[in-house]
């Protein structure tokens, strides 16, 4: 394993077809001083997939790789003349990884991830088979990541929240100087991530798990697997999995 501060260089990868349309360009969802982040929904399961940028440095990572079509994602980085170090995984379920192996071979770099949820990651492929996806098997993890873990993205700091329930290794990707949590299927607007898979999950853990979201500043803007964004405060006002923790 290369050490957190260690980012190699990758191979270059092929230019991409320039005729492609701006349309192609994955929309930018939220932006800070600071940070930019795209966002959207892949797979027929809707995953939401993130590219996360620093906007001083362009220095960008992918956030759960369920789109087999990396080159948009590419292109959106390169935009403002940036490209992708790393990519991030939240966990390891089928939806999130579908696309893992493609994107790793395209682009030559780091996988980052909770060692925890491996056994997760090596069943992707028969998870495929009970929701209609097609996965090779992934890559392995390059960087391993725990609980407070840290690493930078350019100038941004990302603190590793490690929130087992709806998969032992699930991980929370938390950048707090502004504000934004990307919390994979933990907490969704309304609801929360799944604990009835037959392999991994823990109703006990996914508890723990809540309550430590809720310990969270209520201002903290919070990009989940599925579905819109949220905040941590509306979250605890309003989402009925979240009430007396």
């Amino acid at each position: 394993m290369f050490p957190l501060t260690s980012l190699p260089l990758r191979p270059l990868h092929l230019p991409l077809l320039r005729s492609l349309s701006s349309s192609t360009l994955i929309p930018l969802i939220h932006s800070t001083p600071n940070l930019n982040l795209y966002s959207t929904p892949v797979t027929p399961l809707q995953m939401n997939q993130y590219l996360l940028q620093c906007r001083q440095t362009k220095t960008s990572f992918l956030i759960d790789c369920g789109d087999s079509s990396p080159d948009r994602w590419i292109e959106t980085a390169e935009e403002g003349g940036g490209r992708i170090e790393g990519i991030m995984q939240t966990h390891g379920h089928v939806d999130h990884v579908c696309g893992l192996k493609l994107t790793k071979e395209v682009l030559g770099v780091d996988i980052y991830a909770c060692p925890d949820d491996w056994l997760i990651f090596k069943s992707a492929p028969a998870q495929g088979l009970l929701f209609g996806l097609s996965c090779p098997p992934p890559p392995p993890i390059n960087i391993d990541l725990n609980d407070n873990s840290t690493f930078k993205i350019g100038n941004l700091t990302i603190k590793c929240l490690l929130t087992p329930g709806h998969s032992p290794g699930h991980l929370c990707f938390w950048c707090e100087e502004e504000k934004v949590l990307v919390n994979g299927d933990l907490v969704f607007k309304g609801s929360i991530g799944r604990t009835d898979f037959p392999v991994g999950c823990s109703t006990e853990d996914m508890e723990k798990s809540l309550k430590r979201f809720c310990t969270l500043p209520s201002d903290t803007h919070v990009f989940p697997g599925h579905m819109g964004p949220t905040t941590v405060g509306e979250e605890k006002r309003s989402n009925p999995f979240l009430q007396g923790l």
